[in-house]
Order: structure tokens, then sequence, then C-alpha cells
């Protein structure tokens, strides 16, 4: 297992510019809607990563074709929908595309058997599992029955139709019906029986639904959609944002470290994505935050401000808000995160151990962390498989000496070079050889 340390210059003065790579939350969903297109599509400043490329490598088997020119992509849609070119394809660790390729799958005529790594085979899929076999889906485990978890075989055609869902579990249950509803012979309606969770990102699905030319009907509350049959999805030339996760990880640097850094193309008051308003939270700890033709400034205080804050909307920065909350006066208290204990780890109570083995008071209910502010010890951390994991803990580098992390390479999911992003805001980061693992 590979084990780094982590050492950042004591009283070293952070003053960075950096750029950053595309959303993968556009990246995502843009791939789905590009196979689905009758018309070339192009997308610019894509994210380079493992979910990335594992989305690439699925619907390029079922018959999508992909070509990279650096950071461009170049998309043609799959040749045939009702009869794709492979019986199986595999989702890797990726949670969003083993959800929003489902819907696909269950377009074909033919039987295609999906599967994940050992972490997603279980996770929970239930909920768009019933959903799909209610429009006409067969999807069947070798393992459950009914079938909840990955692997899956999945036969259709779904022909469309009404259906209700909770939305409480997982917007992007919801968001993998509406990608591919313009395809099914009777539309689809869907109906919320309550608000759904992680609002913004169904914002953006229906953004990028509009863009590619599929009509969509749904109310202010987002509780209720409707798209009409057999529409055409159409090419698109897009320009990627950055991704607001990633920019989470160097505004808290500056927050925790009191220091400055400028994210030189991140427009957060432009975007929909949930976690574009971190910033917001940054501010009411303390921090100076403020926009220009440089970029996007983060100023950290001399002292950061506990808060209590509903972090619903922005799932994906809970970690990192609790790496700054470490070093806040007070206890800071996330609320409304109960979906985080289904994700690449249980980010609830796996947070919490590794925030408590550096003697950091923490506690934690079903949908809640409370996070005590003091002086984090060296301590020898676990990603527990958790990109967000890795890149949170590494941020306590900052201000505690010693802190050593494995599994490091875990980050290749989402933003491989996370690590040569930190050493340029001047962390020293060295492997440790299992002779010296552990040495403090």
């Amino acid at each position: 297992m590979t084990v780094i340390r982590l050492d950042y210059p004591i009283n070293s003065k952070l003053d960075k510019v950096i750029t950053l790579p595309g959303s993968k939350y556009l990246a995502n969903r843009l791939l789905i809607l590009a196979a689905l297109s009758e018309k070339d599509s192009i997308l610019r400043d894509m994210p380079h990563n493992e979910d990335i490329d594992t989305s690439i490598e699925g619907l390029s088997k079922l018959g999508a074709t992909f070509k990279w020119q650096d950071n461009r992509l170049d998309c043609k849609g799959f040749r045939d929908l009702r009869d794709f070119s492979t019986d199986q394809i595999n989702s890797s660790a990726s949670g969003s595309f083993s959800r929003f390729v489902m819907p696909i799958l269950a377009l074909s005529n033919s039987p295609i058997t999906l599967s994940g790594s050992e972490k997603m085979n279980s996770r929970p899929m239930e909920e768009l599992f019933r959903v799909l076999e209610k429009i006409g889906a067969t999807i069947t485990s070798d393992n459950q029955s009914p079938a909840s978890t990955l692997p899956v075989k999945v036969s259709g055609p779904i022909r469309g139709g009404h259906v209700e869902m909770s939305g409480s579990t997982s917007s992007q249950y919801i968001s993998a019906l509406l990608m591919a509803a313009g395809q099914l012979e009777g539309g689809i309606s869907i109906k919320l029986k309550a608000a759904p969770v992680s609002k913004p990102y169904l914002q953006i699905t229906i953004d990028l639904l509009e863009q590619f030319g599929i009509q969509i009907e749904t109310d202010d509350a987002l509780q209720n959609f409707k798209i009409e049959s057999n529409q055409r999805y159409n090419g698109i030339d897009y320009q990627l944002e950055s991704d607001p996760s990633s920019a989470s990880y160097f505004l808290a640097a500056a927050a925790i470290s009191g220091g400055h850094v400028c994210i030189s193309n991140f427009y957060p008051e432009r975007s929909l994505q949930g976690e574009a308003e971190f910033s917001n939270v940054l501010e009411l700890m303390g921090c100076k935050i403020w926009q220009d033709d440089e970029g996007y400034h983060c100023q950290g205080p001399k002292q950061l401000k506990a808060v209590k804050v509903d972090m619903g909307d922005m799932p994906d920065v809970v970690q990192t808000l609790a790496a700054v909350a470490v070093f806040a006066e007070g206890a800071t208290v996330v609320t409304n995160i109960e979906n985080l204990a289904f994700k690449e780890s249980n980010r609830i109570e796996d947070t919490a151990t590794e925030l408590r083995k550096m003697g950091i008071t923490v506690t934690t209910t079903e949908d809640s962390l409370a996070i005590e502010g003091g002086t984090p010890t060296a301590a020898i951390l676990d990603t527990h498989d958790d990109h967000r994991m890795a890149m949170s803990l590494a941020l306590i580098a900052i201000k505690s000496t010693k802190i050593q992390i494995r599994d490091p390479d875990v980050v290749a999911k989402s933003f491989p070079n996370y690590w040569r992003f930190l050493e340029q805001l001047g962390y020293s980061i060295d492997s440790i050889s299992d002779s010296k693992f552990g040495e403090q």
C-alpha cells in the first residue's frame, strides 16, 4: 500500500493563483447526452480522471465514439439505440455512471449485464431498478431477488409512462430517467413524493437537456417532470466550467492557512452546481471572498469561526468543510447529510473516525456531523477508498505536522493531479517505504 507524508512550511504565507480542470458533474451528464445525440458534440475543458474514463469506455462499448484532443473531447452518438454492440459493461467505482447508464441499457431489445467494483456492487440502487421495471424493464440478479445492487442483467425496451419516486434517496436516479426520457415511445412523467435531495444537480440535468434540444416541463419545486416521446437530441459545442468541488480544496487551503488563493477559471455566481456555494460558508467562517479580472479569490482570516449549516445542496464539499472546521473556534455543525452514508465511503462515520485519530472531538447522527475545533495531533489517516476523504484530510497538514495518508492514489477517481496541485501550494509530499511506515 502506498503511504505519503505531508508537510507544509511553518509560518509560510500562502499566496497562489491556480487553474482547475472542468466540472465532473457536468462531464458525467454531457457524456450521456452526447452519446444519445444524432449529431456530433464537442466538449471543451473536459476533466480527465478514472470516472470519466469509465464512462467513455462503457459508452464506447455500447457504440458511441469519443476522441480526445488535449482537453477537448469529440463525441459521436450511438449507432443503434435498440441493438447495442455488447452484452456487458463495467461501471467500475463510478456511482454516477452506474445510475445514468441504467435507463439507457433498458432501451435495448437485448439483455446487457452491468457490473461494478466490489464497493460499487454494494451501493444501493433498488429504487431505480423498481422504477425501470414499472415502465417495462426486466432486471435480474444471480444473487438477489428482487435485485437491489449490481451486478444485474437489464432487458428492455422501456416504453415510458407515469412513475412516482421518493425524491429523498438520490437525485441521480431522477436525472438518469430524465436524460433517457426523450428516447421513450411513451415519454415519461415523474412525480416526487418529497422535495428532492441535491436539488441543484437536478437543475443541471434540466439545463443540459434543454441545451441538447429536449423539451421538459417541470415546476418550481422540481417535484413534477414531463418529457414528451421521441424527441431528438442535438449535438452541442460546450465549454465546461471549472469543478466546484475541486475548487473547494484550494479555497479551504486559504481559509485554514490565513493566506490567499485565486482560482483563475472559477465563476460560481454563474454556476448551477450546489458546491459552488461553498465559498458562502467560508465567508460565514470569517473569510474574505471576491471576484475580479484575475479570478475568484479567498483570503483566510486570523481565526476561523464555527458555523451551523445545512449542506443538503452541496454534499460533496462536506468533508472539505470538516477539514476547515478542525481549526475553527467553537463547534461546527453540518446537517442534512444523510445520503453521505452511501457514497464511496460512509462520509459521516468514516470522516469522524479519521478526525478523532488526530484528537478532534466529533459527534455524529444519521444526518449530521458536529466538529469541535482544536489542535490536531500527528496521525496516520485512512482514505476508506474515497477520493474526497484523501483530498480533504490532506488540508489538515497545513497546520499540523507529521500527517500521513494511506492509499493516496484514490484521488485518481476525480482529480488525478491533486497532489501536484498541493505541491504548487508549497506542500512537501514524500512517499514512505514499508520499513518506515508509521515513523513519526
